[in-house]
């Protein structure tokens, strides 16, 4: 019986062992599968992230060419160079030794004159004199372009062409000799008064610049608040033919207030900082038979206040060729603005030379469509300074263009 019992317990053992031996199989069998198909996966991650890679270092190698394409392109055109609007169309290098600098004017104007100084007197049926009337005509009376700019750091240039009767107004090249000192060579404005400093896109009434130019040299200073200019120039265009006839021309500024960029026009907008420039100018003009010249000196006051400003001027002129006396002059100027808006600005001139017989007064609006660049002026104008007592009136109005 026992014998019996214990061949029972033994095959119940060998068969549950049986059945445990099938499970544990099943269950490696899955784990294996489990396994190698993790497997598959790490290695198709694998692969695509070695695509990654490549693709990485492809992308990495096309920036890189672009960007020394880039800077080949780049050292043609100087390093950091730029371009753009800065007072007038501007290029220049990034270290700013070397820059052009391009200006132009252009004016339409319609005039219509009522002149009664010159004529006969009619045939009887009315009375007066008749003059030298028009019905009015549009004309271009200044068009010019400007290029300007420095070169090689401590030098600049400026030169300028009159369309009007295409002629060159001045081409000159200006050295930085340091401290505030500057030396210019060649053909320049002269620096006989305020208003003709101020160029004629900046000037308040038509045609208020009467600027002269010379050629030779010129020394100027320029501080924090006063500015000096020496210039030595000969008066005619042929240098074999001046005989000594050298021209010379001072002229001193004191600023009390304001800054000098300010009184490069003479409108003083709403808003706008308020200055006052006073100036003296002392001029000699030499004679070709070395016999004594022409001497001139004045005074002058720009003043801004922010919203009205007031010019005024007094010149005395000796000619010392003629008989003494006979030739002398002396002329006040005055001109008053004021601005009605932003837009709107009045303003009224008034000029006496003591060796004519009247005075001249204009009276004119301008409308600032886009500052200086963009203006329309209207002016009348009475002219008394002939010897007929006649008077000549003249109505303009003008459309200026300026970039």
């Amino acid at each position: 019986m026992s014998h019996l019992y214990l061949l029972g317990v033994a095959s119940l053992t060998l068969t549950s062992a049986g059945f445990a031996g099938s499970d544990m199989n099943a269950d490696l069998q899955n784990r294996l599968e489990a396994a190698e198909a993790r497997i598959a996966e790490l290695s198709a991650d694998q692969n695509q992230n070695w695509l990654n890679d490549e693709r990485a270092d492809a992308v990495r190698s096309l920036v890189q060419d672009v960007l020394a394409d880039a800077d080949t392109r780049a050292s043609l055109q100087g390093d950091g160079s730029n371009a753009g609007y800065d007072g007038g169309f501007t290029i220049a290098s990034g270290d700013g030794n070397w820059s052009l600098t391009m200006n132009g004017m252009v004016n339409t104007r319609w005039t219509s004159n009522d002149d009664e100084t010159t004529g006969e007197e009619d045939d009887g049926d009315l009375d007066g004199v008749v003059g030298t009337d028009t019905d009015g005509g549009f004309a271009a009376p200044t068009s010019w372009m400007n290029w300007s700019g420095t070169m090689a750091g401590d030098w600049s240039w400026d030169v300028r062409h009159d369309w009007d009767n295409g002629s060159l107004d001045w081409a000159n090249a200006t050295w930085n000799v340091g401290d505030g000192w500057d030396l210019t060579i060649g053909e320049f404005r002269l620096h006989t008064s305020r208003a003709d400093q101020i160029d004629d896109w900046a000037q308040m009434e038509l045609d208020g610049n009467n600027a002269n130019t010379g050629n030779g040299l010129s020394l100027a200073y320029s501080g924090d608040d006063m500015r000096f200019w020496g210039e030595w120039t000969n008066g005619g265009v042929d240098g074999t033919a001046n005989n000594g006839e050298y021209n010379t021309n001072v002229r001193f500024e004191y600023m009390t207030e304001g800054n000098w960029g300010q009184f490069d026009q003479f409108t003083s907008a709403e808003g706008g900082a308020a200055g006052t420039l006073l100036g003296f100018t002392y001029n000699s003009v030499g004679s070709a038979d070395d016999t004594d010249g022409d001497t001139t000196w004045g005074i002058d006051a720009q003043m801004q206040f922010g919203g009205s400003s007031l010019y005024v001027s007094y010149s005395d002129f000796s000619d010392d060729v003629v008989a003494v006396g006979e030739g002398d002059w002396n002329q006040t100027d005055v001109m008053w603005a004021m601005y009605l808006d932003s837009d709107w600005e009045v303003y009224i001139a008034y000029s006496d030379n003591d060796g004519d017989d009247g005075e001249t007064t204009s009276i004119g609006v301008n409308n600032y469509w886009a500052g200086q660049n963009a203006k329309w002026t209207t002016q009348y104008t009475t002219d008394e300074t002939n010897d007929d007592g006649e008077d000549i009136t003249t109505l303009s109005t003008n459309i200026q263009l300026y970039f």
